[in-house]
């Protein structure tokens, strides 16, 4: 009779197997529990990004901030704190908000005004220590900290021609005036380089004010180095025109002038026609001679036909640059 051979179950080694298996998915299940615990919890709020531009006058005691760049900051999630002379001053949300003229924001390029004598009582000096800090209150991050000095221009700032950005506008029937069209000098004859204003028909020896190509050159004083109060010595408008024909009876520029009454001055330049594109330098330093003036500047172009109103004869811009000392 055969001999019976017996086989024997052994799963020992397989309960094994699965027992490691268990606990190596019960720690993978803890820790994406508290993984995502942990990252659910709310970070730090985001604060504002931007960037001032901080000066004083210390002949008024007065300390100017300018928002130069970057996002709107509310006032009521901002503080600023001054260390003069080892001692904490505080500007507060309200009275920031206040300044602003009750405004929620403090928007892009507009200045601040603290009044060091009347808020603190002091009687700020050209060498007085003073660090301020602007602070997002709900974060406590610090949006910026400077050093204030009086010397708001450390450096000769190399400025070149300033040509608009603020806009543009035509009011003549079919014109053109787009800020892409007087950024770049080209002097070409290609269509879209250049603006297209129509004059009108005249009416007597004058231009019609209601009828012109205007330009805000939305210059930022305080991003060439310049702060309230600075003068100017050097202001040159370059612009590059013409005029196609001899038809053209007049051409006058007018400009923006906050020291004048009726804020719209007439500056008495007739230019010449031009058949070609030409270059004019035109001075306006006896006006325009403030950081005030060059922050309001806008220039408009008002020009009349000897031809009927329907021949469409027109004056083309090519450029506007503004030259600043």
């Amino acid at each position: 009779m055969p001999e019976r051979k017996t086989i024997m179950k052994n799963d020992r080694a397989v309960s094994e197997t699965m027992g490691v298996a268990l606990l190596i998915g019960i720690v993978v299940i803890m820790l994406s529990v508290e993984g995502a615990f942990v990252f659910s919890r709310g970070g730090p709020e985001d604060f504002p990004h931007a960037s001032l531009q901080e000066w004083m006058d210390t002949s008024e005691d007065t300390i100017y901030l300018k928002h130069c760049s970057g996002e709107a900051i509310s006032t009521d999630e901002l503080e600023i704190v001054a260390n003069i002379n080892g001692v904490r001053y505080v500007h507060t949300s309200p009275e920031i908000y206040e300044d602003l003229g009750n405004k929620s924001h403090w928007d892009l390029g507009e200045v601040l005004t603290i009044n060091a004598s009347s808020e603190w009582g002091l009687d700020l000096k050209d060498y007085d220590q003073i660090d301020l800090y602007i602070v997002d209150t709900p974060t406590k991050e610090l949006i910026q900290k400077v050093k204030l000095t009086t010397d708001f221009r450390k450096t000769p700032y190399e400025i070149g021609w300033i040509t608009p950005i603020g806009g543009a506008r035509d009011t003549s029937p079919g014109g053109s005036a787009e800020l892409y069209h007087v950024q770049f000098e080209e002097n070409s004859d290609d269509e879209g380089t250049y603006t297209v204003y129509h004059t009108p028909e005249r009416e007597g020896n004058e231009t019609i004010p209601t009828i012109y190509q205007e330009f805000d050159f939305g210059v930022n004083p305080c991003m060439y180095g310049y702060r309230p109060g600075d003068s100017l010595s050097n202001v040159t408008l370059k612009i590059v025109y013409r005029t196609n024909d001899n038809s053209i009876l007049k051409i006058q520029l007018r400009f923006y002038d906050i020291d004048n009454s009726s804020n719209w001055y007439y500056r008495n330049v007739t230019l010449p026609e031009r058949n070609a594109f030409t270059a004019e330098y035109i001075d306006l330093t006896d006006h325009i001679n403030t950081t005030e003036d060059l922050a309001n500047f806008t220039v408009r172009l008002e020009a009349v036909t000897n031809a009927d109103e329907h021949s469409q004869k027109e004056v083309n811009i090519d450029y506007l640059g503004l030259w600043i000392e």
